[in-house]
Formats: C-alpha cells, structure tokens, sequence
C-alpha cells in the first residue's frame, strides 16, 4: 500500500470530517486487509475481478457488518484508479 500518498489523499478528501481520527482508522483497516489476506492493496486494487472478489470475501471472512473495511478498501480503489469502485450488484450485473 501507498500509505503516505493514501494518508495525503484521505487528508484532502472534503466528505471526511474528523481528519487525523478518520484517516488513521481507514489506514489501519487497509493494513488489516493486506494481513488478513496477505496481499498488498496494490495487487487487489489492479484488477477489478480481484477487487470484487476481496470485498465478498472481507464480508464473508471479516464479518464486516458495517462497511468500516469495504469502504477502506474503496477508499483505496478510488486513489490508486481515479474511480469508484461500483456497488456489488452493479459489478455482478456488468458481466
């Protein structure tokens, strides 16, 4: 993970309002995320199917009942590739 140049965009974000607190955590749950599945975000994030796969599976394996990782995890998505990542049923309904 680029975690300087995502702690800088995180930062900059307007929609993000307790800056160092709010920052911190979504750092701390992409580290997470790259623990638990032993793979840099760098990697998931390059390949859309990857990226799709990886969020079923933080809600399947994480028990991420309120979005805290997925969104970390498109937070990410959004920095590395300048878009959003799109809602689970739309990716599914794409192919």
């Amino acid at each position: 993970m680029k975690e300087l140049g995502f702690e800088n965009y995180l930062l900059a974000d307007e929609k993000i309002i307790s800056k160092s607190k709010a920052v911190r955590s979504r750092i701390n749950k992409a580290r997470m995320i790259e623990r638990h599945f032993n793979e840099t975000l760098d990697n998931i994030v390059a390949d859309d199917d990857r990226t799709y796969s990886t969020l079923l599976r933080i809600k399947a394996e994480m028990k991420d009942t309120n979005g805290t990782l997925s969104n970390a995890l498109r937070k990410y998505y959004l920095f590395i590739n300048d878009r959003a990542f799109p809602a689970l049923s739309e990716y599914e309904n794409k192919g």
